[in-house]
């Protein structure tokens, strides 16, 4: 199931910032990918990569774009999002560091991507990748690995929106959002507190649901004592086992 909600009128960030000179500087400048190439890939890397940033509201690229770089999130949350033919939006993916933008070996952006607040990606051109790629067996593994976890969360977005009562739906989205925020090789502990750089509009939007469903939802949540909500955009998981038992009901 879709929901869908409005967008304004197309307009391109005409001032989306470029640097390039503190990339040169750094040991890896993939690090937070956890993608593993050899040093001569990493040298090759530092150089073809395009720090761009973007504040909230600009896009990266918009939907039928030439996908000509491949671009990797270091920094903040895009939203991912299908234009649909009668100017309405839907998104499919909240992309945040760590993960990779790629259209596979399509020649156009298959999606737009829009800043939630300040982001920062590296965007590497798709031709000269695959040349490094080409010679670098184990950066093509685990960039292979890292496209297939991606994929794995597609296909669970798909179930959720299928399957999922809205009650799971909330409560899947909150625990997953932790699992991103949580520290690397750690658990998340009670009083863990998820932050929440998209409104609820898109969260509803997202999981399929209306925002009075998603408002309803937190709220419940709330009086169970599972989460507690001292912001709009922050919520602290006081119970994290009672939110997961509210994924599986």
């Amino acid at each position: 199931m879709e929901v869908i909600t409005s967008i304004s009128t197309r307009h391109r960030a005409s001032h989306l910032r470029i640097d390039t000179d503190h990339i040169s500087n750094e040991t890896h400048p993939f690090h937070i990918l956890d993608l593993v190439a050899s040093p001569e890939s990493c040298r090759q890397l530092r150089e073809l990569a395009t720090k761009r940033t973007l504040k909230a509201g600009e896009t990266l690229f918009w939907e039928d774009d030439p996908a000509n770089d491949v671009y990797f999130a270091k920094q903040g949350t895009i939203k991912a999002y299908k234009l649909l033919p009668n100017g309405r939006s839907q998104i499919i993916r909240f992309v945040v560091a760590g993960e990779i933008m790629a259209s596979s070996c399509l020649h156009t952006h298959s999606y737009s991507a829009e800043a939630l607040g300040d982001c920062t990606v590296l965007a590497v051109s798709r031709k000269r990748l695959d040349k490094i790629l080409a010679k670098d067996p184990e950066l093509m593994k685990s960039l292979t690995q890292k496209l297939s976890q991606e994929m794995q969360k597609m296909q669970k977005q798909i179930l959720l929106l299928g399957r999922m009562p809205a009650i799971e739906r909330v409560s899947n989205f909150l625990l997953d959002i932790a699992g991103l925020q949580k520290p690397k090789n750690t658990e998340v502990e009670q009083g863990f507190t998820i932050e929440l750089p998209m409104a609820r509009t898109d969260i509803a939007d997202y999981l399929g649901l209306t925002i009075e469903t998603v408002s309803r939802a937190f709220s419940k949540f709330r009086r169970d004592g599972l989460i507690d909500l001292p912001r709009p955009n922050l919520v602290v998981l006081r119970n994290q086992t009672g939110l997961q038992q509210q994924s599986l009901t």
